[in-house]
């Protein structure tokens, strides 16, 4: 029996979040320059100053991948509906700035400043004042419930 930590529950949803953020959107795919329009592909001159000359494509997403998306957010009942759902919006902004801060890094009180001081009061069932603590509680909390969500679903398909 294999039990999952807060840890490993907090970078699974990282990391399905970055999958989900990397997977192609078909609906945009027309706004792409050179794909489904009628403009020519840009050939590249490996002699001229093109600024590109280390890009390549991205690598497409494994089945595994995209599972894990489909697992945790996307799916019929995915396990990221284990956080309570006035503190997704938390979390969501928590992860997207743990995994991508700014100049500064990442700080609670990057997260206060950016929401406000509002949080969803979970008892009360609206939104309240609070400090940049609470909020630090309220994802643990959230990542906690998460962590039991995979824990009871890997100890079901085991």
């Amino acid at each position: 029996m294999n039990v999952v930590t807060w840890q490993e529950a907090e970078d699974t949803l990282t990391a399905a979040i970055e999958y989900l953020g990397a997977m192609p959107d078909r609906e945009r795919a027309f706004l792409a320059a050179g794909q489904r329009s009628a403009w020519p592909a840009i050939v590249r001159d490996l002699q001229s100053d093109y600024a590109d000359a280390e890009a390549s494509p991205s690598p497409q997403l494994t089945r595994r991948c995209a599972n894990l998306v489909e697992r945790m957010l996307t799916g019929e009942r995915p396990l990221a509906n284990a956080i309570p759902e006035g503190h997704r919006p938390l979390v969501g902004k928590v992860i997207v700035m743990k995994r991508w801060p700014g100049p500064d890094g990442f700080g609670w009180d990057h997260v206060y400043r950016s929401t406000g001081g509002q949080l969803f009061n979970i008892a009360r069932r609206c939104v309240l004042p609070t400090t940049s603590d609470g909020m630090r509680k309220a994802y643990e909390r959230a990542i906690g419930r998460l962590a039991v969500a995979l824990d009871m679903a890997s100890n079901r398909v085991a």
